[in-house]
């Protein structure tokens, strides 16, 4: 019986990429710890990769991990993390929030801050600012689905249009030469054109992206200005002059 629902599980997130415990309880008719059982046995097999609320097919990192996925790895840190970085805001700030799982919750912050306005390719990051009024800008362009944000040559033309005080950014990894790499080349490329109007860059970087392997580099770590992180880097990875701190 196992062994079936092991292969029916199998079946269902290979179509959906990403699929929930209570997705699949209600899909398998079990309970939601049978599930939770079956997705920890199946990790431990090797057959599937685990977070806190389903779980992607093993090779997803391939192509990179869908949003669900990528919010349920590491969310303590990303939250403490979030909230060091808010402490180099004033008053009267531009901000950069790039579409990423780690830096959306910086807005969860911000209301201690008079005048903050927030650039942002991100549908999520939008929905939060909407919730929370704080004001907003949305880079326009093409919708990713994979990422829930807009992407493309029109968002970076927007970009020029801002003054951005901080950009806040992350990626999915530093590679084993002191690079900041992503497996997608849109969002690179975006951030690539913020960093070029952004007074300072705060890279936050759990250790789960430590000397990380990825096809696309950004810039090497010492072009940050700020490195926020869960754990101290790795020995060797130069990161220049920029200010580490580490939560």
């Amino acid at each position: 019986m196992k062994e079936e629902r092991y292969e029916a599980i199998l079946d269902i997130i290979e179509k959906k990429e990403f699929v929930s415990v209570k997705t699949l309880s209600e899909m398998m008719y079990v309970s939601m710890p049978t599930i939770r059982r079956d997705l920890t046995r199946m990790q431990e097999m090797g057959l599937i990769k685990r977070g806190h609320g389903g779980a992607i097919s093993k090779d997803a990192n391939r192509v990179g991990a869908p949003a669900p996925f990528r919010a349920c790895v590491k969310p303590d840190e990303k939250m403490r993390m979030c909230r060091e970085a808010a402490k180099l805001l004033h008053d009267n700030c531009v901000i950069f929030l790039d579409e990423s799982t780690t830096t959306v919750s910086i807005t969860e912050f911000l209301s201690d801050f008079k005048n903050i306005t927030i650039v942002t390719n991100s549908m999520e990051v939008l929905n939060r600012a909407y919730e929370k009024n704080i004001d907003a800008c949305c880079l326009g362009g093409k919708l990713s689905y994979e990422t829930k944000s807009f992407l493309g040559s029109c968002t970076e033309e927007m970009v020029s249009h801002y003054g951005i005080d901080y950009m806040f950014f992350s990626s999915s990894g530093i590679n084993r030469n002191g690079w900041i790499v992503d497996y997608y080349p849109a969002a690179n490329s975006l951030r690539r054109s913020v960093a070029q109007f952004a007074e300072n860059k705060v890279f936050l970087c759990d250790s789960s992206k430590f000397l990380k392997n990825e096809v696309y580099t950004l810039m090497p770590l010492s072009e940050a200005d700020y490195i926020i992180t869960d754990e101290a880097l790795p020995e060797g990875l130069d990161s220049g002059k920029a200010v580490t701190i580490v939560i």
